[in-house]
């Protein structure tokens, strides 16, 4: 096996998408999961603004039809009115915009239907049990306590208007009042859980682009066996065939 220090030669996108296809190229899942939770929590002040007027409406009109035995047509009781519906649509496909942008951006494209089908390189129960009990799940299990304990902190500092609201049972207070100490323990929280998810990301992607890395030789032969590809020989002389054609 070679030397790590061997190993100085960038991977092809070729071992590249060999490595994605095995399962062994870290994502940004998480990531991207914080990133959308982070999307709907600053589209959540508009959408109270726009739905609770419509979902107290509609919670009305059903009790006061059912109250009457139901004389209005069943759909205006059933069916929610438009205004509530949207923007929860609206913001369930923005949230999910950002994360697949984000994992476009961070992942890069990887919509190939062949990577879909099953191998075995991903299902083998012992490469399973030996990523299991290895140095790198326990480097994972340390790093994600850290990144935990720093997100559970992050919440406790941001905690203390709300805990103050809570100690002094002051039910006196707006819902402004209550809205903001929520505000303000929710968003330095998400805060801290995405610097955690891009911290932890980014560590894990770099070992993988070191762990990928080819020697010399492996680089030759990579080369070669393109060269022998007849797919990559096609596309050469399709492209040599145009270019003489112009």
């Amino acid at each position: 096996m070679a030397d790590a220090s061997d190993r100085v030669i960038p991977a092809t996108p070729r071992r590249r998408d060999a490595a994605r296809q095995q399962g062994a190229m870290p994502t940004a899942a998480v990531f991207a999961a914080v990133a959308m939770a982070a999307t709907a929590l600053v589209l959540v002040p508009g959408w109270l603004t726009r739905t609770v007027p419509a979902a107290i409406d509609f919670f009305r009109r059903s009790l006061a039809a059912a109250i009457r035995g139901s004389a209005e047509p069943l759909a205006e009781i059933v069916l929610p009115p438009l205004s509530l519906v949207v923007p929860t649509v609206a913001v369930v496909i923005a949230a999910a915009a950002v994360g697949l942008a984000l994992r476009a951006v961070l992942d890069g494209s990887a919509w190939r239907l062949e990577r879909a089908a099953p191998t075995w390189q991903r299902i083998d129960p012992l490469q399973g049990l030996a990523r299991i009990f290895s140095a790198q799940t326990l480097a994972a299990i340390v790093t994600n306590a850290v990144g935990l304990v720093a997100i559970v902190a992050a919440a406790c500092f941001a905690a203390a208007p709300l805990v103050s609201l809570v100690a002094a049972g002051d039910a006196t207070a707006g819902v402004e009042v209550w809205l903001g100490a929520v505000r303000s323990l929710t968003f330095p929280t998400v805060a801290a859980a995405a610097a955690v998810a891009a911290a932890q990301w980014g560590l894990a992607r770099l070992r993988f682009e070191k762990r990928i890395r080819m020697t010399p030789q492996e680089f030759q032969e990579e080369m070669k066996s393109m060269e022998a590809d007849p797919k990559v020989r096609l596309r050469r002389e399709q492209a040599s065939r145009s270019h003489t054609a112009r």
